[in-house]
């Protein structure tokens, strides 16, 4: 599989101590991003907006866990997931080691930003990966 790009995907996970969710980055170095465009008429006008298509390759799956065991674990740092939800930055996240929400990696972070929106595991055929559809 082609790959253009690295990304680092924050990882929803209930920090028990504040009762609140924190979202975990981890980074995965070598995937396949494409960004497009898509625009709508509404009664207000068009809208436009990013939408996000992202591959991982499965060589880029070593520590890639599912999300029902993500949710059970006791030390998330260890492994990464994909979950509807989840947040995703082109590039490589150098602040925090758990952030509060997309608010808080727009402050520190000036790249494309966006939120998962679906996602599959196509762990079958000749070209294994992770499906990413996301957006702004």
């Amino acid at each position: 599989m082609l790959t253009n790009a690295e990304i680092t995907i924050f990882n929803r996970f209930p920090d028990k101590d504040s009762k609140k969710f924190v979202y975990l980055p981890h980074h995965i170095s070598a995937v396949w991003f494409h960004t497009d465009q898509k625009t709508s008429v509404t009664t207000g006008g068009m809208v436009s907006a990013d939408v996000y298509q992202i591959r991982i390759p499965y060589e880029e799956c070593s520590e890639w866990i599912p999300p029902e065991e993500f949710a059970k674990s006791v030390t998330p740092l260890s492994g990464w997931t994909v979950q509807n939800g989840d947040l995703f930055i082109a590039g490589r996240w150098s602040g925090s080691s758990a952030v509060t929400g997309i608010e808080e990696i727009k402050k520190e972070f000036s790249g494309v930003v966006g939120k998962v929106l679906s996602h599959s595991e196509n762990f079958f055929g000749s070209s294994k990966h992770i499906r990413i559809g996301g957006g702004a």
